[in-house]
Order: structure tokens, then C-alpha cells, then sequence
């Protein structure tokens, strides 16, 4: 019996010494684009900063900076899907693709349809990247005579529409919807008159920012939940943005975020669901996709 016992107490005190690892809470830190792809992480925002933390960046130096690190501190990072691709393509990073996260917001904003086949400017961003590619192959397709201009942000074509510079711009939502909203109040109507996704995938659009984690991570239960939330109409969608914060999230304010959210095509999808449309994207960057890309 004092055997017995005395081996119980063994493994009692092991299991307070070590922890019962099936219960452990593990730390997730996450690395994420301000803008459309911010709004996955709204619902599981509080959940995530209690043991790990969540960062926000404008632009992409960040990402690529930390994905191409051997000891990065992020588990999770949120990056378009083609600079990722092209990293792992080189083997010059150690995360792989979970999934695709968002499938295009881009829209032509503009005073009328038939302002497109008019001489004069259109106004763009994104020259070098994704936005110029799109842009490119929907030209012959909305049958656009203006003369592409690039600006260096998003923002400067906001700023050459409201100041009627220009009657065509290229935006993102929810940026486009902001826009509208802002022009209005100067008496100025401006509206959708183009929609970049449709050209892509029967009008499905076409694979945006990427969920990547690192190799040795599995996250499936993270990732279950932002599958439920952006798959089943965005379950209380305006509060939670408002307990993270508009500026922290890089949006105009929660209501537009509300109001554009479709346009936005946040919609996760396993990349092993949506493999031909991501091998097709990629082979116009000239990527190879392969399967041991795929996180398992």
C-alpha cells in the first residue's frame, strides 16, 4: 500500500511540476496587413492578445522582413499570397500557405461607365505589384481609352477624385466606399463603375492576402474559427471592430467597414480547396506552385 501510494504521489507532483500539456494555452503571434485582411481577426482579437499578440503594418516591408527570418516571433503571418509564394518558391522562408484569405476589392471609382472610354486620365496605385497586374488584364475587358496614371498610395487617387483632377480612379475597399462617402459631401457623386474581380474565376476573383504559418505550427483550431467567421455573414461585425480600434486596424471608420464588407471578398478557403485557381495566379508572376507549399 505505502508502494502505491507513494507512486501515486509521484505522478501527481509530475503532473504539477509539467502541467497536463492537452490543457496548456499556447501563445499565438500573429503579423497582419492593416486594411481588408484586419477584419478576419476582429472576432478573436481579445482571445489572441490575452497569451499572444496581434500587430497591424501599413505596407508590406514588415512582412517580407519577417518572413524570410529564421527566428521570427510571428506563428501566423497574413501577406499577399504571391510575395509569400515567391518566397517559399526560393526557399527563403521556413512558413508555408494555410489558406487563402481574401479574393480581390478592387473597383474602378468614377463619375459614369461611359467616362472609361473618354480621352483623358485614369488614376492608379500598385504599379510593380498585384493591383497594376489586375488592372492590366481588365483593360481590353471594360474597354478603358484613358491614360493610366500611377500615384504612389491608394490615397493620393482619393485625393485626385474629390478634387475632380481626375473621373476614374482605382481603389480599394474599403477605401472605394469611403471615397463615395467623402465626395458626397462636396456635392460630387461618384459610384462603382467597375468591378476588377469579375474577370477572375467565373467572377469568384482572384487569390489576395494569404494565411502562412510556419512550418512547425498547427493553428487549425485559429483558422477553423476565422473559416466560421468570414464563410457565415461576419457575426457582430461593427462591435467587435470597435473594441479593436478603427486606427489600429487602418480603416475609415467601422460603418464603412460594415458597409463594404462584401465588396472586400473576405472569404478563407483552404488552399488545398482552391490549389488550380492559386497554381493559375501564381504562373502569371511567374510561380511555380507546388504541394509542399500546402502547411498540412
Amino acid at each position: 500500500m505505502k508502494k502505491g501510494f507513494k507512486f501515486i504521489l509521484v505522478v501527481a507532483l509530475s503532473l504539477t511540476m509539467f502541467g497536463c500539456h492537452s490543457n496548456e494555452k499556447t501563445s499565438i503571434n500573429i503579423l497582419c496587413p492593416t486594411g481588408a485582411p484586419s477584419l478576419s481577426l476582429v472576432s478573436e482579437y481579445e482571445n489572441l492578445i490575452k497569451d499572444g499578440h496581434v500587430d497591424f503594418v501599413d505596407g508590406s516591408d514588415t512582412l517580407v522582413s519577417e518572413l524570410v527570418k529564421d527566428n521570427s516571433e510571428y506563428d501566423m503571418i497574413i501577406a499577399p499570397i504571391n510575395v509569400g509564394a515567391k518566397l517559399m518558391a526560393e526557399k527563403q522562408t521556413q512558413f508555408q500557405l494555410t489558406g487563402v484569405l481574401t479574393w480581390g476589392n478592387l473597383y474602378l471609382v468614377g463619375t459614369d461607365e461611359k467616362e472609361l472610354q473618354n480621352e483623358g486620365e485614369i488614376a492608379l496605385f500598385g504599379k510593380g505589384s498585384v493591383p497594376e497586374r489586375i488592372y492590366s488584364h481588365s483593360v481590353s475587358q471594360f474597354d478603358i481609352h484613358l491614360k493610366a496614371k500611377y500615384y504612389n498610395s491608394a490615397t493620393l487617387v482619393q485625393q485626385q477624385l474629390i478634387s475632380k483632377k481626375v473621373k476614374v480612379g482605382l481603389l480599394a475597399e474599403p477605401l472605394a466606399t469611403a471615397t463615395i462617402a467623402k465626395a458626397k459631401q462636396s456635392n460630387l457623386e461618384l459610384r462603382i463603375i467597375g468591378d476588377l474581380q469579375m474577370n477572375y474565376d467565373h467572377g469568384q476573383g482572384y487569390p489576395q492576402a494569404s494565411i502562412f504559418v510556419k512550418k512547425d505550427k498547427d493553428l487549425n483550431d485559429l483558422l477553423d474559427k476565422i473559416d466560421e467567421f468570414t464563410n457565415n455573414g461576419y457575426p457582430h461585425l461593427k462591435e467587435n471592430i470597435d473594441k479593436v480600434g478603427i486606427e489600429k486596424l487602418g480603416l475609415p471608420n467601422s460603418d464603412i467597414a460594415v458597409k463594404s464588407i462584401e465588396r472586400q471578398n473576405l472569404h478563407y478557403k483552404k488552399a488545398t480547396d482552391c490549389k488550380e485557381v492559386i497554381t493559375s495566379f501564381l504562373k502569371s508572376f511567374n510561380i511555380e506552385f507546388s504541394d509542399d507549399m500546402i502547411h498540412d
